[in-house]
């Protein structure tokens, strides 16, 4: 694709995407009918009115009032920030958050490319830390990231910052996930650590330059935080805290969550003890993810499971998927080819064998 290429397809996103009504929902049935967002603007009223959810005065107002002008302004801003726009079915698009539901249409990145197989853990809390709470997040991130695992959060004060300033300064990789625009750094404390982030590790958001900051953002930017990570870790919480959204998301999309106890007489520890009663795995340190996770301590190999000779060819394609890291249902039929029907005929095969193991949230991995 060439650049006027990439500049026309982020110039027609943009458009489509900011249209009021559209939002990720409809956006993803309009491109999935129509091909592109540029084949959506070309549609006729009938033809829009006729997909599910595009009532005749949405059609109306995609076809009158998408503005492509301002879309270009904003694209260029986008080149000239010197940000990536990830699609959803590019292959730098982060594979675990595109199997989640209201995955972002468009996702911008600055800083470092995320490996495709790159092991990531989240840590989140509340802004109002105490002082052992900062400490545990920066010591537990420190530890994830000596093993090689990326440490996810949300850039806030508090618990998050302390993850992400513990990995980089044991000399890992830190995502930090925005609720603005990357441009913005909010809390505006946080600029030093922005940019530190960005020569060692990767931000990202959803939203262009130029949105305005809402305080709905941040809730809605929780679900990329857990669908970026394979477990998601809240250290300190309160009744209301947002790191409880953090964890429900988690939950809803089949990941783990883990949750650090602390005392019932604590107002930071109100939300954390109740994930633990309502069935989160406790955690006092990197161990505990570990046990539970084994596969972060490094990539898990195909090579013992090869060797047998039982396998068959479309089996052992699946092994090889696995190698890579747990993977789910509809990501596996993607990229093997096999419809989801036969797919679990041959997990289910494999699982009899011992080879394969199901997780929760419809994935599946090699067993350790």
């Amino acid at each position: 694709m060439t650049n006027s290429d990439a500049t026309d397809r982020l110039t027609e996103t943009l458009a489509l995407l900011a249209i009021p009504g559209v939002g990720r929902g409809r956006f993803g049935k309009l491109v999935n009918r129509f091909g592109s967002p540029k084949a959506v603007f070309s549609a006729t009223l009938e033809q829009l009115e006729a997909v599910s959810g595009i009532t005749r005065a949405l059609a109306s107002t995609i076809l009158s009032e998408h503005d492509i002008s301002a879309a270009r302004e904003t694209a260029a801003r986008v080149v000239q920030l010197g940000w990536e726009a990830l699609y959803q079915d590019s292959g730098e698009y982060p594979p675990g958050l595109a199997t989640i539901a209201g995955a972002p249409p468009l996702l911008f990145r600055s800083g470092l490319s995320t490996p495709a197989d790159d092991r990531m853990i989240a840590i989140v809390g509340t802004r109002h830390a105490t002082e052992a709470g900062r400490r545990f997040a920066h010591r537990l991130a420190a530890d994830l990231a000596r093993e090689g695992v990326t440490v996810v959060s949300g850039m806030a004060e508090g618990i998050d910052s302390a993850a992400h300033r513990g990995a980089l300064e044991a000399g890992g990789r830190t995502v930090a996930v925005w609720g603005m625009p990357i441009d913005r750094v909010y809390p505006p404390s946080n600029r030093t650590l922005a940019e530190e982030i960005k020569r060692n590790g990767t931000l990202y958001s959803e939203y262009p330059p130029g949105t305005e900051p809402s305080p709905a953002y941040f809730p809605e930017r929780n679900r990329i935080i857990s669908g970026l990570s394979e477990g998601v870790v809240v250290v300190e919480a309160g009744e209301k805290s947002g790191a409880l959204i953090t964890a429900r998301c988690a939950r809803e999309q089949g990941r783990d969550v883990f949750a650090v106890p602390g005392s019932p007489q604590s107002a930071n520890h109100i939300g954390c003890n109740s994930l633990l009663k309502s069935g989160a795995r406790l955690l006092t340190g990197a161990a505990d993810i570990f046990e539970e996770i084994p596969r972060l301590r490094g990539q898990v190999t195909a090579r013992r499971f090869r060797r047998r000779e039982d396998l068959t060819e479309n089996e052992r394609g699946i092994v090889d998927l696995l190698s890579e890291g747990p993977r789910q249902l509809d990501q596996m039929s993607r990229d093997s080819g096999l419809t989801v029907s036969e797919l679990l005929e041959f997990l289910l095969a494999l699982e009899l064998r011992g080879v394969v193991e199901e997780l929760s949230g419809k994935r599946f991995a090699l067993t350790e």
